[in-house]
């Protein structure tokens, strides 16, 4: 047998194996949850010369569960600029929606320096769960077109720290 045949044959066995279940009892309950977010965002593609670096920190409610992994989730956050020319500061509201690894969703930012600001609008496209997200963020500016603070496109990498977690119950 060739070598490629043998690694396809290899990679088959490896897949088979990853599709047994890893535990006797699944858990298909659903849960509330309060978190705190935690975030780094690469701000690239855009009217400025450079990348910026965001750090993004917040609080959001989050419900999951059932047996095929999906959730939502909603809440305020605050991005911070790292490495902008100004200090710069992003207050923002956002919801997403978990199904298995797939996340989707949107936010609305606006961008301030305390002298001028910017609304955006952000739809969210990527793969995570109730536990991290690796998305990309590309901005529509709705107000002050002028002021460009940032870049139009962020790829985005967050995790979630649970401050509180409830178990539902079924009625």
């Amino acid at each position: 047998m060739c070598l490629t045949k043998k690694c396809y044959f290899a990679l088959f066995l490896f897949i088979s194996f990853l599709a047994f279940p890893q535990e006797s009892q699944t858990d298909d309950s659903y849960y509330d949850s309060i978190n705190i977010q935690a975030g780094y965002q690469l701000n690239f593609e855009g009217p400025n010369d450079r990348n910026f670096h965001l750090l993004d920190v917040g609080i959001h409610k989050l419900r999951y569960g059932g047996r095929h992994g999906s959730g939502f989730q909603y809440g305020i956050s605050t991005e911070i600029g790292l490495n902008t020319e100004s200090f710069i500061l992003g207050p923002k509201v956002t919801g997403l929606i978990y199904y298995q690894i797939l996340v989707l969703g949107n936010e609305l930012v606006t961008y301030t320096d305390f002298d001028s600001w910017s609304l955006r609008y952000v739809p969210i496209f990527g793969i995570g769960g109730n536990g991290f997200s690796l998305t990309l963020r590309p901005q529509v500016i709705l107000t002050n077109d002028n002021f460009k603070p940032v870049n139009k496109i962020g790829a985005h990498l967050s995790a979630v720290i649970p401050l509180f977690k409830e178990k539902m119950t079924r009625n």
